[in-house]
């Protein structure tokens, strides 16, 4: 049975010519030019299979198979035409949609498929972007730029939702200046750990400066987080987690006081 939320498709001739990429990152994967050279200097019309392009303004945008396209423009098709899938008229959420669901059994960089997904108006990755914006921080390919994490945005998200989320990005601003050294992985999953298991007894500025204590700053709690896993074995998120807990304790008076956190250790479920 089709989907009612599938619009129908037929397949026909559709000219080189007139297909179009659309833009990186909204509605389709950003190009990877040794993907395409590697699939031009291999050839094979026989292998090619059906490209899935939307028409739509008088031009055909290409819904899966930018890189097959590459190849065959590289062998000299421009002016043929091949068979394809064809949809009429989707809206670019319509295509960024099809687009996942096309790929979902293939690999794709979580990258751009957190960019396509919120053209698709995914409820999760729109609102992770969100709270990034406002928090003053972007998701970037590249680490010195933003964050790059979008992995670990996601499962701290998926974890403890969007209030945690928005304390992890804080506390790493305050702590350390938005250092992209300190949006490492196991940093913003070891936070929302914290932040998930003692919710609402972490002060969060506390943390945050205290953080901001350590001499080395990111690199320190990595070093630390590290020297835990290799003699406990644990994961590295829940190694930065107990380091973190210990320097929140430092500041939080005698063993005795309630302000203090428990040992991340104690009744720890690693997964």
């Amino acid at each position: 049975m089709k989907s009612p939320n599938r619009k129908p498709y037929k397949v026909r001739p559709v000219p080189i010519a007139q297909m179009r990429v659309p833009t990186a990152l909204v509605t389709q994967r950003e190009f990877r030019k040794a993907k395409g050279e590697h699939i031009a200097a291999h050839y094979d019309p026989s292998k090619v299979g059906f490209l899935i392009v939307n028409h739509r303004e008088g031009l055909y945008w290409v819904l899966d198979g930018q890189h097959r396209l590459y190849a065959m423009r590289q062998n000299g098709m421009d002016s043929e035409s091949i068979d394809c899938e064809v949809y009429d008229d989707l809206t670019d959420a319509e295509m960024a949609d099809m687009f996942i669901g096309r790929n979902d059994r293939t690999p794709v960089d979580p990258y751009d498929k957190f960019h396509v997904s919120c053209t698709a108006g995914y409820t999760r990755e729109n609102d992770i972007r969100r709270i990034v914006e406002a928090n003053g921080q972007k998701i970037s390919r590249q680490r010195d730029e933003g964050i790059s994490t979008v992995g670990a945005l996601t499962n701290v998200y998926d974890r403890a939702g969007a209030v945690v989320l928005g304390q992890v990005i804080r506390t790493i601003n305050l702590g350390f200046g938005g250092d992209p050294i300190a949006f490492d992985r196991s940093i913003v999953e070891g936070l929302g750990l914290v932040y998930n298991r003692f919710n609402g007894k972490t002060n969060e500025k506390a943390l945050g400066q205290r953080l901001g204590g350590l001499k080395q700053g990111a690199r320190e709690l990595l070093r630390k987080a590290e020297a835990v896993r290799e003699r406990t074995g644990n994961q590295k998120k829940h190694c930065v987690a107990a380091v973190i807990v210990e320097t929140y304790n430092k500041g939080e008076g005698p063993t005795n006081s309630k302000s203090r956190l428990p040992s991340w250790w104690k009744e720890t479920t690693v997964s």
